[in-house]
């Protein structure tokens, strides 16, 4: 082992800025893990995709790389809001490499530095192909279970990690058939006290309010499971810094909401992102929610095709939409179904409490 040395990367300024090298094979590195643990290509992040993100000022990260002599093996990330306890632990060795106590080694590497930034819990995921042989380990909130015999499942239980939630990773091929969704939105009748309005890229000014006020919603009233949870704070200033982050990420997004006529509140939304050119690769499905107060009214199927249609004007149409959906989240769940959405990989969603508490 005297050859495998864990160090801490310089998080460039700009693309071509020092350490921007170095961060471009983090990218590639870190991509290459995924691909081995899911078997596709549609979660690779760019590295202009992975620098905006890192340089996000309402988050703290830290990224490390595991080189053995000159090159990296292994990658490991911690991150976590401003000011708050939870961390986010994201890592991984090459398959090569594996079972080498590498992953061993960067664990502590990556526990250090969350428990330096004042976390008391880390939270960590893992993806699995294997979506039904036996034994199984169930997750403790509802539907959904990882292999229990998988290695990344015994690495974390035997770390003191345990499993908060199973989630269903699903894809949805390009185009979708303008009939069904037009039969889907027949069964979807709208309701005359809400309307539906969407952009493409930066948050209309006159928004930005409403749709902040529905992020800060969001980051709590998402299913999560036996995960501890803390809310994400966002105003318009934050929704502008995401939208310029987007942007510099090479990110284009979808969203519609919809708005509540009488009061003039938006009261649900849905969001896509994808890559510029993105023809013949994936877009990501983010956060969809309806507020519990306005839910019935099928609001979350409408903001779903408006979505879709949306993105199918598009001259470089992606070739499918990845999203992910607790196990739990069975409304969600049936939605997708009925767009077409079929599961591929089911992600496994971990928790270790650092202090009693």
């Amino acid at each position: 082992m005297s050859d495998i040395e864990i160090r801490e990367l310089t998080v460039p300024e700009a693309e071509g800025a020092a350490g921007w090298d170095e961060l471009v094979g983090y990218a590639e590195l870190s991509n290459q893990v995924v691909r081995e643990d899911t078997g596709v290509t549609d979660l690779d992040e760019p590295p202009k995709q992975v620098l905006a993100r890192l340089r996000d000022p309402y988050t703290a990260s830290r990224v490390f790389g595991v080189y053995r002599g000159d090159r990296m093996v292994g990658f490991g990330e911690v991150e976590s809001e401003r000011e708050q306890t939870i961390a986010w632990l994201w890592a991984g060795i090459v398959a090569a490499e594996r079972r080498r106590r590498l992953g061993s080694q960067l664990v502590e590497v990556l526990t250090g530095a969350a428990v330096e930034a004042g976390a008391t819990t880390l939270q960590a995921g893992t993806y699995h192909t294997d979506l039904d042989s036996e034994p199984r380990l169930a997750s403790p909130s509802g539907p959904g279970s990882i292999p229990a015999a998988d290695a990344t499942t015994q690495f974390l239980r035997a770390r003191g990690f345990g499993l908060g939630q199973v989630e269903i990773m699903s894809a949805l091929s390009l185009p979708v058939s303008e009939d069904r969704l037009t039969e889907l939105a027949g069964l979807a009748r709208p309701a005359d006290d809400y309307e539906l309005i969407d952009w493409t890229g930066a948050t209309p000014p006159g928004l930005l309010d409403g749709y902040a006020k529905l992020r800060t919603i969001v980051s709590t009233a998402v299913p999560t499971g036996e995960l501890a949870e803390e809310q994400q704070v966002w105003d318009a200033d934050r929704v502008r810094s995401r939208d310029e982050q987007n942007a510099r990420a090479g990110l284009i997004t979808t969203i519609t909401v919809a708005r509540h006529r009488p009061t003039g509140d938006l009261v649900a939304f849905t969001a896509l992102a994808r890559p510029a050119g993105a023809s013949g690769r994936a877009v990501t499905q983010g956060y969809t929610m309806v507020l519990p107060e306005h839910r019935g009214h099928n609001l979350g199927m409408r903001i779903k095709i408006n979505n879709l249609r949306r993105l199918m004007t598009v001259d470089d149409l992606p070739a499918r939409i990845i999203t992910g959906n607790a196990g739990e989240n069975e409304a969600m769940l049936r939605i997708n179904l009925a767009l077409g959405f079929r599961p591929f990989v089911v992600a496994g969603w971990w928790e270790k409490k650092l202090v009693a508490g």
